[in-house]
């Protein structure tokens, strides 16, 4: 009786240690089943991974050859008054001249107009209100003109105007504001101070900012927090691609910037500026390229009301011209293009003009002696071949060896 009890246990043991081994299998294949439908599902995964990779690299691929590569230019010229100062003679003044030429507002700027109308936008100074206000600051020179003067800059493709100047107010924000209005009128764009200007050209949409750094300097902690801030909003909210700032400063008739405006300028740049344009000055000054970034310190005037014979007529149309492809910009390129703010010698006759062989180079000699780290094209008729200028070079380099030589021999 007790051997049959102990071999039924055994039995019932070994029933159960079949039907453990029986589940250990079952649930070591169930494992493998499992994995191995994992590694398939991973497999998969990563396939879709890669042909959605090599999906999204070939639409990239055919979207950069579908966006078009464009070029434009945007031409910048100085300081342009049209009109007169407050008490000032008629006699040789900027009023006379618009009526000796019977009232054809295509004179003025018909010169240089074929530039203008070439380029994709081109920006001056406009240096005092376009008004009929007679009341004005008691000041030296309160400039105005006359509201029709607006059709000087539409009839030669002058398409936007700073208004960031010491004279934009000699008549008051009431000369201001109706200078704001007559320019919408006409469909010109304006920027300056608190005012931007967005212009899209080719699918680049371009940010333009204007400040005055005279007595009251921008290059201070305020001003610079403004610019920066200002300079972030249009990068960043109104995705600009290029952004430009014109100021209105430096010393009159001088001829090198001073510490003020290169320190500023550079600050601008960092910044996130892509060119500094500058005027006030009533003279040409140097150019430079900082961190790959171009600056010009001062155009110069351009056309000039407030002066009837100015001593210095030299000035200049500063050309930028940008290469994109899609969103991104691939070159640019500068282009100084010598002018004179008068067509008349012993007088300005307020018709600027472009200079030519031995005069633009004149010019463009002024302006590289205080130019540096950058580069620039001159546009001009008979440009001198770069050999010639090679072989001047060393002719006048041999010239100096010959004659330090000399001098030698003779101490000895």
């Amino acid at each position: 009786m007790e051997e049959h009890r102990r071999n039924r246990q055994n039995r019932y043991g070994r029933i159960l240690c079949g039907l453990v081994f029986l589940a250990l299998c079952g649930t070591i294949f169930c494992m493998g089943v499992n994995a191995r439908e994992a590694r398939q599902e991973a497999r998969k995964a990563e396939a879709v991974k890669e042909v959605e990779a090599e999906k999204k690299k070939a639409e990239k691929e055919e979207k950069k050859k579908e966006d078009p590569e464009v070029n434009f230019t945007i031409s910048f010229a100085g300081d342009c008054t049209l009109g007169n100062y407050a008490g000032q003679a008629n006699d040789g003044s900027f009023n006379q001249e618009y009526q000796r030429q019977g009232k054809d507002l295509t004179y003025f700027l018909k010169k240089v107009k074929d530039v203008f109308e070439k380029d994709d936008l081109t920006v001056v100074n406009l240096e005092g209100p376009l008004t009929t206000a007679s009341n004005h600051l008691e000041k030296e020179f309160p400039f105005s003109g006359n509201p029709e003067y607006t059709k000087i800059l539409t009839s030669s493709s002058v398409e936007a105007v700073t208004l960031a100047n010491n004279h934009s107010e000699d008549y008051y924000e009431a000369g201001l504001q109706d200078t704001k209005k007559y320019l919408d009128e006409a469909s010109i764009g304006h920027f300056g101070y608190d005012e931007n200007y967005i212009r899209e050209i080719k699918w680049i949409k371009c940010g333009f900012l204007g400040y005055r750094s005279l007595s009251l300097s921008m290059n201070n902690e305020k001003g610079r927090q403004q610019i920066q801030e200002v300079i972030n909003h249009l990068k960043n909210d109104e995705k600009c691609q290029l952004v430009f700032v014109y100021y209105h400063w430096g010393i009159e008739r001088q001829y090198q910037a001073n510490d003020d405006q290169r320190s500023l300028a550079k600050f601008t740049i960092d910044a996130g500026a892509d060119a500094v344009i500058g005027s006030h000055p009533h003279v040409v000054q140097g150019t430079e390229t900082y961190n790959g970034k171009p600056i010009v310190y001062s155009l110069g005037n351009f056309c000039f009301g407030g002066n009837r014979n100015p001593s210095d007529t030299d000035t200049m149309i500063y050309q930028l011209s940008y290469t994109f492809k899609g969103t991104n910009q691939l070159d640019y390129k500068v282009q100084i293009i010598p002018c004179s703010l008068t067509s008349s010698r012993g007088r300005n006759d307020y018709q600027p003009y472009i200079l030519q062989g031995d005069e633009a180079n004149r010019v463009m000699e002024k302006i590289k002696k205080y130019f540096s780290h950058g580069y620039f094209s001159i546009k001009n008729e008979r440009r001198t071949d770069k050999s010639k200028l090679i072989l001047k070079y060393i002719a006048s380099l041999i010239s100096n060896v010959l004659k330090c030589s000399l001098l030698f021999t003779c101490i000895l």
